[in-house]
């Protein structure tokens, strides 16, 4: 390397000298025509490059110098004339063209300028143009070298050069090119010697690693949590309720609460082949409570579990259609009405997503979940659901989808055990719940045991437009619509023995402004939502847990907003002011401050 790195810097030393030595006062032509052949049988320089030097070499630098200052002051050349407007752009092409491409300099184009519409003698104001002492400015040249002489020709033809001066510009320019060209030629070859050098010490990585990508986020929240009364005593305010899965433990409805709580997701992604894509995820959380991944702080110093969140295989056959089996990210267009952002789903599941036309795109979804596998029994609980939809998207301005879902679970209603058997259909009870569903009692003793009273088969319609007039801000309007078509009043009555009213619908809607994202300093968002959920419109187990501290017969306001701090770094905060739709007084408000990190 350093012998190529030498070596190169005496080819441009003696291509240097070869140019200097062409315009030296003793010039040997042998010597001349020596170093001229070398540097042709090197590629060096071009054989017009080379003509130009030993033309130079025929005219020593006195006579050069000479034969303009010679030039009698009793022949005045006159120039072309020139309307003011075209002097003024001559003006400028001195500069921009001859100048700026290191031709020329300044001093240089200001005296052709000053030759511009006035008669002028050769060395008359000793202004000889590129004598061969002159340094001038350098300027790397970018344009053709045709063109540049060309120029020059102009120039001559206009009056403004004589054809002696000519000659010297383009021997000085065939010089700079012909440096130029072999500092290009070596400094390319120096960069293949580096990198060559460079990559053989380098450990290669291995090729499966490429294939592997890994990432995560982490959320430190402050959450309070508001109960309507004074906080004295559980007759103050809110009703007095019982643990929906504990009928024997009271719900707190009057205590305030301050929680520090964190998430910690971490997702690992390899791509098996061209079509095979492979997830691994954990998560903070527990293992009984599937709509959050929060572990809260204060419990003795303890260590905190990191659960497997996802495991999964995603397979693309085609170019529309992928399908997921394992464990693996909620797959449903829609807000948290029906789905909390935290649920991930086990089973299997397609997409397929053709595109209609280059604005319309269609998305059809459907999947196959287990929700309880019972042993010795053939009514395991299912969830077998499906999704249609239609997106619209136009030059980034906008975006419109709405979506059509049903959402069909399969062996989750109750049934009550016999008195000769008391625990025979014990798995017919939940194994998570929330609160607001309608329960019975499926124990025939003195113990409780609970049960849902319906059948959920849920009918979900849900839409969105993304404006983005405003770019880079975004205003996003969302709307979401849930009925249960499945429940049955008259079956309801009969499990509970007493009649329910029948509250089976819910909504949301809501308004966001701001940037997309919000993983920049300075970057913000803001969102508005009003939602309605009422008592069996869903399961309250998979509903959004934050809302009404989670589950269902809830209305209330949620407003909150983002704010970037540093890149992949934000703050978030969010304030759920809710109530109860029907029975026993339930007011909570719910104040969340959150730092989150992205990797």
């Amino acid at each position: 390397m350093r012998n190529f790195v030498v070596l190169s810097l005496m080819f441009v030393s003696l291509l240097a000298g070869a140019l200097d030595c062409a315009a030296a006062d003793d010039a040997s032509p042998g010597a001349v025509e020596a170093v001229m052949d070398l540097l042709l049988k090197k590629g060096l320089i071009s054989r017009e490059e080379a003509a130009l030097i030993r033309q130079q070499a025929a005219l020593p630098r006195k006579d050069a110098a000479a034969a303009d200052a010679a030039a009698p002051a009793s022949k005045p050349r006159t120039p072309a004339r020139f309307s003011a407007s075209e002097a003024d752009m001559l003006r400028a092409k001195l500069n921009l063209i001859f100048v700026k491409q290191g031709v020329l300099g300044a001093d240089e184009a200001e005296q052709i300028a000053e030759r511009i519409g006035r008669k002028w003698s050769p060395g008359a104001e000793d202004d000889v143009i590129a004598a061969p002492d002159e340094e001038i400015e350098y300027h790397r040249t970018t344009l053709p070298k045709e063109g540049l002489l060309a120029d020059i020709d102009q120039l001559v033809l206009q009056g403004l050069l004589t054809g002696d001066e000519a000659e010297r510009i383009k021997l000085r320019l065939a010089k700079k090119l012909a440096l130029e060209r072999l500092t290009n030629d070596i400094d390319s070859s120096l960069r293949e010697e580096l990198d060559r050098q460079v990559t053989a010490k380098i450990v290669p990585v291995p090729e499966w690693a490429t294939r592997i990508k890994i990432g995560g986020d982490f959320r430190l929240r402050y959450q309070a949590d508001f109960f309507d009364g004074d906080g004295g005593g559980l007759d103050a305010g809110n009703g007095i309720f019982v643990k929906p899965d504990k009928p024997t433990e009271l719900y707190n409805s009057s205590i305030d609460r301050h929680q520090l709580r964190i998430r910690a997701r971490l997702a690992v992604t390899a791509k098996v082949n061209d079509e095979v894509d492979a997830g691994i995820g954990l998560a903070t959380g527990n293992t009984t409570n599937p709509v959050s991944t929060n572990a809260t702080l204060g419990d003795t110093l303890n260590k905190k579990n990191f659960l497997l969140d996802l495991a999964y295989l995603k397979w693309s056959p085609l170019a529309d259609l992928t399908l997921w089996g394992g464990r693996f990210a909620n797959p449903w267009f829609g807000s948290d009405l029906v789905w909390d952002p935290d649920v991930n789903f086990d089973g299997a599941a397609f997409s397929y997503r053709p595109q209609l036309s280059p604005t319309v795109g269609m998305f059809l979804t459907g999947g196959a979940f287990p929700i309880q596998e019972i042993e010795l029994s053939g009514h395991d609980k299912w969830l077998f659901a499906g999704q249609l939809g239609l997106q619209y998207r136009n030059m980034e301005k906008i975006t419109a989808t709405v979506a059509a879902a049903f959402y069909d679970f399969e062996n989750v209603t109750g049934a009550a055990n016999a008195p000769s058997r008391p625990n025979e259909k014990d798995w017919t009870a939940p194994q998570f719940q929330q609160k607001g569903n309608t329960l019975f009692d499926i124990d025939p003793g003195t113990a409780i045991k609970t049960a849902y009273a319906a059948e959920y088969r849920e009918l979900n319609f849900g839409g969105s437009l993304d404006l983005g007039y405003w770019d880079p801000l975004r205003v996003v309007l969302v709307a979401d619509y849930v009925r249960n078509i499945g429940y049955d009043s008259a079956w309801v009555n009969s499990l509970t023995g007493h009649d329910v009213k029948r509250e089976t619908e819910g909504y949301q809607f809501g308004i966001g402004v701001g940037y997309p994202e919000t993983r920049a300093a300075g970057l913000w968002r803001v969102l508005l939502n009003y939602k309605h959920l009422e008592a069996d419109a869903v399961i309250d187990a998979f509903t959004e847990s934050d809302f009404h501290l989670g589950g269902t017969n809830a209305k209330g306001w949620i407003v909150g907003g983002e704010l970037g701090v540093a890149k992949n770094t934000w703050l978030s905060t969010r304030w759920l002011t809710t109530n109860e739709i029907s029975g026993p007084p339930l007011a909570i408000d719910v104040f969340q401050f959150n730092l989150n990190a992205k990797f």
